[in-house]
């Protein structure tokens, strides 16, 4: 990729096979993303457990606000910051790496390794599967260092 950026189109980076591969795992990771949020709000109505007046007058059905999250709904809140911990980094060294020179190779290993860990993750996070969830945490990791390594490489 080794144009004018201010002379592309969308439609260079799409023709690209490692940006296609970067582009379907941040949307597959921005569904997941989605997906938690979706789990949460089902914590809290499945539990009734709301902070805010408003929510628990409106979705809690006579539930009152407390002023500690229930159990079900902080772990939910937990998997949620994890994903706001790990994903953005995905999504800004990842497009950064593509856009290095990537290889599709290289793409399709670290970008999906980084997506499937991810997917894993919540799962094991959502069962309370230790140590799968750490381990999955740390595949996901090592893809965002490879990745951190090579854009190191090609810049300095």
């Amino acid at each position: 990729m080794n144009a004018n950026p201010g002379t592309l189109g969308i439609d260079y980076f799409i023709a690209h096979p490692s940006f296609r591969t970067y582009a379907l795992c941040a949307a597959i990771l921005a569904l997941k993303m989605l997906w938690s949020a979706l789990y949460t709000a089902r914590m809290r109505g499945r539990h009734r457990g709301y902070i805010n007046a408003e929510d628990a007058a409106v979705f809690g059905a006579g539930a009152r606000a407390g002023t500690e999250e229930v159990a079900a709904v902080a772990h939910a809140l937990r998997i949620q910051r994890n994903d706001l911990e790990n994903i953005p980094l995905f999504f800004a060294i990842g497009l950064v790496y593509v856009l290095s020179g990537a290889s599709p190779l290289g793409a399709v290993a670290y970008c999906w390794t980084f997506t499937i860990a991810r997917i894993l993750h919540t799962v094991a996070y959502t069962w309370n599967l230790q140590p799968w969830r750490a381990i999955f945490w740390g595949i996901g990791i090592l893809a965002l260092l490879g990745m951190i390594v090579h854009v190191l490489i090609v810049t300095l």
